[in-house]
């Protein structure tokens, strides 16, 4: 060790405030004492370049780590906390890091973890089944004791066109996929249900919502409760219209199912220079809106999308009155059959059925590697905790949010990602439990850069400049549709992680992150957005890279 520590003094090449420090030992009386002092400055200065090698190199390698520094000292946001990884693919060389192993809140961006676990476990093939059942053919004057719609997690059964395509118009009607399950039926001699429609949610285990989800998150869209029987996003689109004359009622209403909810209309028609502001609030269980604020009278208005209380039901109900539009008679009601999580714990299930089960109509849907597009193009929150879900009912008979996080886990580490960088509390990143490193995100994007599902994974993500949540951003600039990445973005968390592809063919992977910045998320995106730009100037030519 003093050989050692010997060597590091003479690179150092003893500057001023080391010899200041030697002049300073001269007043302790004992040379054992000074030397002993001497060596513990040492190896001081060893460990700092132990335990900060690759990292502190990266992190400050010439001028990409100045211009950086530049943009995060130009705005507010860089009083945040960042941290950044790029490197090479397909060997990963580390080209620029910054807070790399640092843990993050990583928003939406999590959604790649929960992309790639799926298109690996399930294939891009895999298919959501819907189904209409009975414990008992149709008799002789085609009655049956009950109709069963069963969910297995299918997410796009409602008024979205696929494949995703970002000028898509809404299906109409929205309750199509049901109603050609009600034809099937009825195409089967079915005239009379002497029982019940049964809503079949029990799939998955009964857990609408993430751990720490806001309150205020389950009212709107974005928050919508995870079923396995889902519709339309397990969404409504509130549509809030200036009134007649300055002072008058705005018109709201509510699409496709426009009776659903009961709203208190509090919101007025303002005047053409005011700015629009509408805030919607609604009680947990409740079926009640109330709808306040105040919207301009020369705006075209504002459309919001707002939560279904209990989708299973509403489907229910809407099933129901399409075979009666069909002539089939209901004599009972809609139930709604759920798996609760305490049924789970006892080992027990809901209600035990017939094992003979009579299919009558079924709905299979597009490949996996459709929903997969819109997840992560649109950032789409429920399709992501239905995946996670539908990923644990099929490899562990478990539909529930653990058995879920433990695949995520179990992937995680297969990938080489070690349990101390990532901890996921959902499938989504809506919840603010979840951590994980930019090198666990780059570590990621690497795995499925080589893997045989790269396709899949790489056209599903936004493109800049182009589609998804990228469209507007990086427009007209020397990155458009070259940068393949996720997107993230919560109340002070920023993201954008994934693929840069350079003119010479070289290909990188980046991660940019930020938390705890007390700016608007588009000042945080903007600064992302030069950081982005930067490293791509950085590397473009190829020569840094090689």
């Amino acid at each position: 060790m003093r050989e050692l520590a010997s060597c590091r003094i003479q690179q150092l090449k003893e500057p001023m405030w080391l010899r200041r420090f030697d002049r300073s030992l001269a007043g302790i009386p004992s040379d054992r004492c000074r030397r002993f002092l001497y060596q513990c400055l040492c190896l001081v200065l060893l460990s700092a370049c132990v335990l900060f090698p690759a990292t502190a190199r990266a992190s400050h390698s010439g001028s990409l780590s100045s211009r950086i520094n530049a943009i995060l000292h130009s705005t507010a946001a860089g009083r945040g906390f960042w941290g950044i990884e790029v490197v090479r693919l397909p060997d990963g060389r580390l080209l620029y890091a910054r807070n790399a192993r640092h843990l993050f809140q990583p928003a939406s961006n999590l959604k790649l973890f929960t992309a790639a676990a799926a298109l690996s476990k399930l294939g891009p093939g895999f298919i959501f089944r819907t189904t209409v059942e009975s414990s008992a053919p149709p008799d002789a004057e085609g009655r049956v004791p009950s109709l069963i719609l069963v969910g297995r997690g299918d997410p796009n059964l409602g008024s979205r066109v696929l494949p995703y395509c970002l000028k898509a118009r809404v299906r109409s009607p929205a309750d199509a996929d049901f109603a050609q399950l009600a034809d099937q039926v009825v195409a089967k001699g079915i005239r009379e249900v002497t029982g019940d429609i049964v809503a079949d949610d029990s799939y998955y285990v009964d857990q609408p919502y993430g751990p720490d989800w806001a309150i205020d998150d389950i009212v709107w869209g974005y928050g919508a409760p995870i079923t396995a029987l889902a519709f339309n996003d397990n969404s409504l689109k509130l549509h809030v219209r200036p009134g007649s004359a300055v002072g008058a009622p705005a018109q709201i209403t509510l699409g496709p199912v426009s009776n659903y909810y009961m709203i208190k209309n509090r919101v007025k028609t303002a005047s053409s220079r005011t700015r629009a502001k509408v805030l919607v609030e609604r009680a947990p269980g409740s079926t009640e809106l109330d709808v306040w604020g105040r919207v301009p009278l020369d705006s075209t208005g504002i459309d919001e999308d707002v939560a279904i209380q209990s989708p299973p039901r509403l489907i229910g109900e809407m099933f129901r009155r399409l075979l009666e539009q069909r002539g089939v008679k209901v004599d009972g009601q809609v139930v709604v059959r759920q798996k609760m999580p305490y049924a789970v714990a006892a080992g027990t299930g809901p209600v035990p059925e017939p094992q003979t089960r009579y299919i009558l109509a079924e709905h299979d849907s597009l490949p996996l590697s459709d929903d997969i597009k819109v997840m992560l193009k649109v950032s789409q929150n429920l399709h992501a905790e239905m995946l996670l879900r539908t990923m644990a009912r099929q490899l562990t008979g478990q539909g529930s949010l653990e058995a879920g996080i433990k695949i995520l886990d179990d992937f995680a580490q297969k990938i080489n990602i070690p349990p101390a960088e990532v901890s996921f509390a959902d499938g989504s990143g809506l919840s603010r439990y979840n951590l994980v490193t930019p090198d666990a995100l780059i570590k990621l994007l690497g795995f499925m850069a080589g893997s045989r599902y790269f396709k899949d994974f790489y056209d599903a993500l936004p493109v800049a400049g182009v589609d998804g949540t990228l469209a507007d951003r990086f427009e007209n600039t020397v990155v458009s549709g070259r940068i393949h990445a996720k997107t993230g973005s919560m109340e002070h968390v920023n993201a954008l992680s994934g693929y840069m592809d350079l003119p010479a063919g070289d290909r990188l992977a980046f991660v940019i992150v930020a938390n705890d910045y007390a700016v608007s998320s588009a000042v945080a995106a903007k600064t992302i957005d030069r950081i982005a730009l930067t490293i791509y100037r950085e590397f473009a030519d190829g020569r840094k890279v090689r």
